[in-house]
């Protein structure tokens, strides 16, 4: 008898996601697409509606994925979503070895060279598809290669929150890339401000690891060298009090290691000031890391010290701490460090980041990131700024601090100096709000894309202007829900809007801010 299926209803920009992938595939513009979706996006969801989908029309699907703990969030999600497919698991570790399911999930590290074994697929599906490098000849190249070859119309479909690696930039771009575009980018900017992941907040810390001789071994610091900097007894002392201190009111504190060693120095240290950690290294047996994670999860355990384990497919939504005690040149790697702290949890405010390694100053806020160029960096002004009242991170170009509201001195020109390309999370100028004196509504109309309706804030002698999108599907659609109870609106078209919105509710007060050079409504005061 099987499982009754766990309703549920995908979110607008994971129904947005699917089908600007089943568009871009259809539409001839490639075969391997990439779905952007940040930690905590709900990837699981995506990857049940494709296999639904799939299975409609009799498809065969594999999902690669290269840990144990990824393959079975997987088969335990997909069983509950998709009680109908019939789910097959091929890892060594989980000693599992089923090649005859019409849905398998798979580890790459079993199944690189069992391509014939598996046979046929129509669809693949690898998670944390940044973890495949460009070599054809690694585990991923050797078995997806021959996948083409049994079944030259296989589409592979990546999904990732960080598209790009340190080893070879953006993965659908240069020579051998596995992917050929992007078929959606979730931003993550996005889902923070529609309530779907939680904030994340960095200030400045009192000591950071002295890089000057930390070598750089294929392109990042060096392994050996880190950890012997930042296991500076100076160092260690201050972000273990910043730690106790700055999180004595939150209740789940994550630090990230630069080796085995250092780890359990921070953990005698924390012990010594009242607080029991556990360390979670490479080496722990896996009975030993499910105890200590289970124990962090519950509350039990309030501080949890890893060594470069706990950065993919480790999902805690109560940590509200993230102390990070090594540095990386890895965008990718430090995007996946800061997203442990991006779930929503009861009672969680936000994630706050403490950062020793540099790598917000070096990488940027995590809401407009890009990968370093091979071999580039330096030289360009800094991508944050400290608040010199509450100690937090801004965007360069801020002018009023948008934590505090404390004010920054006018900025300086310079010419010579290179701008950061790129943008913990930030805007560039401080949102302002206007009193509004008139609301005024139109159609607007677009070539290809459904009437809208455009709507005319005057604000004194000025005038901003947002729209209203019933028709369009996706965030555009969804945006104008959100606000339907407020307006008192119940048009499900355009036209029927533009008869109720002179009964619409008008807001008092609109906050503005500048994207680009363009202003942007965010808020709104009734």
């Amino acid at each position: 008898m099987k499982a009754t299926a766990k309703p549920f209803t995908l979110r607008p920009y994971q129904r947005s996601a699917i089908d600007s992938t089943y568009d871009y595939l259809a539409g001839g513009k490639g075969e391997n697409p990439l779905i952007v979706a940040p930690t905590g996006a709900g990837k699981t969801a995506i990857i049940a509606q494709i296999v639904k989908d799939a299975l409609k029309w009799d498809g065969r699907i594999i999902i690669l994925a290269h840990v144990k703990e990824l393959l079975l969030q997987g088969v335990d999600g997909l069983r509950k979503m998709c009680p109908e497919a019939e789910i097959g698991l091929y890892s060594a570790g989980l000693k599992k070895k089923q090649t005859d399911k019409q849905v398998t999930f798979a580890g790459i590290q079993s199944i690189y060279n069992k391509a014939n074994k598996i046979g046929a697929a129509d669809i693949i599906l690898i998670d944390e598809a940044h973890m495949i490098p460009r070599r054809k000849d690694s585990r991923y190249g050797s078995f997806l290669s021959r996948m083409r070859e049994i079944n030259p119309k296989v589409k592979f479909i990546g999904l990732t929150a960080t598209p790009y690696r340190l080893d070879s930039g953006m993965l659908h771009k240069g020579k051998n890339a596995m992917f050929d575009g992007i078929s959606y980018d979730i931003k993550i900017a996005d889902l923070i401000n529609d309530g779907y992941l939680s904030s994340v907040v960095s200030r400045a810390v009192d000591k950071e690891i002295d890089l000057t001789n930390v070598r750089k071994t294929a392109g990042d610091f060096n392994e050996h060298d880190l950890a012997l900097a930042a296991s500076d007894p100076e160092l260690v002392a201050s972000a273990v009090r910043e730690i106790t201190t700055l999180g004595k009111d939150r209740k789940s504190w994550l630090i990230f290691a630069s080796g085995v060693d250092h780890a359990y120095l921070v953990a005698e240290t924390i012990t010594d000031k009242g607080v029991h950690s556990e360390v979670i290294t490479g080496e722990c047996d896996a009975a030993s890391r499910a105890d200590k994670i289970a124990r962090f999860k519950s509350g039990e355990l309030r501080c949890l010290i890893n060594v470069n384990v706990l950065t993919t497919g480790f999902d805690a939504p109560n940590i509200d701490l993230i102390a990070i005690l090594r540095a990386t040149e890895s965008t990718g790697l430090y995007v996946q460090i800061v997203g442990r702290g991006t779930r929503l949890n009861p009672g969680k405010k936000d994630c706050l980041i403490l950062d020793y390694g540099g790598n917000v100053d070096r990488h940027g806020l995590i809401d407009g990131l890009s990968p370093k160029k091979k071999g580039g960096g330096g030289g360009g002004e800094a991508p944050v700024k400290v608040c010199k009242k509450c100690q937090k991170h801004c965007p360069t170009g801020c002018l009023v601090c948008p934590h505090c509201g404390n004010e920054f001195p006018p900025r300086e020109l310079n010419h010579d100096r290179r701008s950061y390309s790129g943008a913990l999370l930030g805007q560039r100028d401080e949102p302002v709000w206007h009193k509004v004196d008139d609301v005024r509504y139109y159609r607007h109309v677009k070539n290809g894309k459904p009437d809208s309706v455009k709507v005319t804030y005057r604000c004194g002698l000025n005038y901003y202007y947002d729209w209203l999108c019933p028709e369009h599907g996706g965030y555009a659609t969804m945006k104008y829900l959100k606000l339907c109870p407020v307006l008192g609106s119940t048009a499900k078209s355009t036209e029927e809007a533009l008869r109720q919105a002179r009964n619409w509710k008008k807001p008092r007060m609109i906050m503005v801010v500048k994207d680009g050079k363009y202003d942007k409504i965010k808020q709104f005061q009734y």
